[in-house]
């Protein structure tokens, strides 16, 4: 203690000391935030070594850091909006903030075909940009670990997800569409109309997920049906908290974010691993189920429980809400033109004798209607943040190796002149014709290269399956005021997802 000698009379040394250690926290308290904005935004930018290539020393532009998240959340809850306002400030190519760490935002298709071309393994996730919350759901999932495990993982996985197993169930998915189909009525909004008034999210949104369902586990007993359903609705919460986190979604300080999220996740985690190995057992013997033969994989020391776990919470309950997204988006944009929907059934009456068949093919007005829906409503609007261990040059930017990438899809698939003068239009028909290498980088869908969304191929059939069956019953029109001042569809804003809010009235059809 001799270096506290010397201090004023009167003042217990011991007392010296806590306030030396304390001052660190009260100036971390009071002017933390102005600390933490100014490195970033200043010195860290100033380091970047993003640079131009032709030698200019100008940094990329784009949006300051703000406390806590960035622009984290305004990508997800208006992503249209900052879509056009971001590119109309910085150019076709700028940087935002997730979280704390930095994003390239790349909005040019050709940008885009430089970014997957050449050299250079891509990967699609690191730990602090997707938070605390999210890694400890989905951190060991197919869709987001790289390298010699994804390669692994996604080999085993394969046979249950490729186009050749997806065509078999085709049947089964178009089965279940039209048994959702015929229980809409029960979902009316009011009972006292001669139409069928629902919600079009909520109407459709068990379909696609217990229909994913079972292609993975079988029929399920309706108590299982319960139990797997309410803890999708605990994904859901904790989705929207996965967005609020900030400089919490880092690994020193992830517990100092929302406890009640925490104890929240555990309990996610815990019913959902029970949920599995309870069905393992009661159904061990059904040896072709992929549940039980991808359990073996874990047995067998091919893969981790984790890997399973999180690569089946990716697939039934992220993934899937992006399914509803995009079946809810095409009911909406066809219920809202009476020509494209007559069109649309007098093509699904034109196929009536096999309309499981019908619903494969991609050669369809059907399969436009979809490609048109997800061009206009593209989800996610803004990709996860990738990265490649390759040196690229985008926008006129030398981005080092391992630099985080995102595309920009309401860029690439509406303000894009391939498409045309009228590219904010529903027009299925602009499909026709169109060169499918022409589309690989000017339509943002499921992803690409070898990384697209695993349930790419179901997913596709699901969407056909439902519109089918709810065209092929019933016309369908919109109910109330469904877009906002924008000319969107309105949405949920405080959704991780597109939660479309608008209700359609459904009549069935004089056949």
């Amino acid at each position: 203690m001799a270096f506290l000698t010397g201090l004023p009379v009167g003042i217990p040394p011991l007392q010296w000391l806590v306030l030396g250690l304390s001052l660190p926290l009260v100036i971390a308290y009071f002017f933390g935030d102005r600390i933490v904005t100014f490195y970033l935004n200043s010195i860290y930018i100033a380091m970047s070594p993003v640079k131009p290539v032709n030698g200019d020393k100008q940094q990329m532009p784009g949006p300051k850091y703000v406390l806590p998240q960035g622009q984290a959340r305004e990508k997800i809850i208006a992503p249209s909006q900052m879509s056009a306002k971001w590119r109309s400030e910085y150019g076709s190519i700028y940087r935002v903030w997730n979280g704390a760490w930095p994003e390239i935002v790349i909005t040019d298709p050709k940008d885009v075909e430089a970014w997957f071309s050449g050299k250079g393994e891509h990967s699609k996730f690191s730990y602090e940009p997707s938070g605390a919350l999210f890694n400890y759901a989905m951190g060991h999932a197919v869709g987001l670990i790289n390298g010699h495990d994804w390669k692994v993982l996604r080999k085993l996985l394969d046979p249950y997800v490729n186009f050749s197993n997806s065509a078999k169930l085709t049947p089964m998915v178009f089965q279940r569409a039209i048994e959702h189909v015929q229980a809409l009525p029960a979902q009316t909004l009011d009972p006292t109309k001669e139409k069928t008034v629902v919600n079009a999210y909520r109407a459709v949104q068990a379909y696609p997920f217990f229909t994913q369902m079972e292609t993975f586990y079988g029929p399920l007993t309706d108590a299982q049906k319960e139990e797997v359903w309410a803890i999708g609705q605990i994904f859901l919460t904790l989705s929207t908290w996965t967005v609020e986190q900030g400089l919490t979604r880092s690994r020193i300080l992830k517990y100092m974010y929302s406890w009640d999220s925490w104890k929240l996740i555990r309990e996610f985690d815990r019913r959902w691993r029970t949920f599995n190995r309870d069905i393992v057992k009661q159904k061990a013997t059904e040896t072709d189920l992929p549940i039980i033969r991808l359990w073996k994989n874990i047995q067998d020391g091919e893969m981790t429980e984790d890997q399973l776990i999180h690569t089946f919470t990716e697939s039934i309950f992220a993934n899937l809400d992006v399914t509803t997204s995009v079946i809810t988006g095409c009911i909406l944009h066809i219920a809202e033109d009476k020509r494209i929907q007559k069109k649309l059934q007098q093509e699904i009456d034109d196929n009536k004798d096999n309309l499981a068949d019908y619903v494969k093919r991609q050669d369809t007005f059907m399969h436009w209607c979809f490609l048109e829906s997800i061009r206009l409503e593209p989800i996610p609007a803004f990709s996860l943040a990738g990265r490649c261990t390759a040196d690229k040059v985008l926008g006129g930017y030398h981005v080092p190796a391992n630099t985080s990438v995102v595309i920009d899809a309401h860029s690439i698939n509406i303000r894009n002149p391939y498409w045309g003068p009228d590219t904010k239009e529903y027009r299925p028909e602009r499909f026709d014709g169109l060169n499918p290498r022409d589309l690989k980088y000017n339509l943002s869908t499921f992803g690409y290269g070898s990384r697209k969304c695993l349930g790419v191929h179901l997913g596709g059939k699901m969407v056909r399956g439902i519109l089918t069956a709810l065209f092929g019953k019933y016309d369908v029109d919109l109910e109330g005021q469904t877009k906002d001042g924008d000319g969107q569809f309105k949405t949920d804003q405080s959704s991780f997802f597109a939660l479309y809010v608008a209700n359609v009235e459904m009549k069935p059809r004089n056949l």
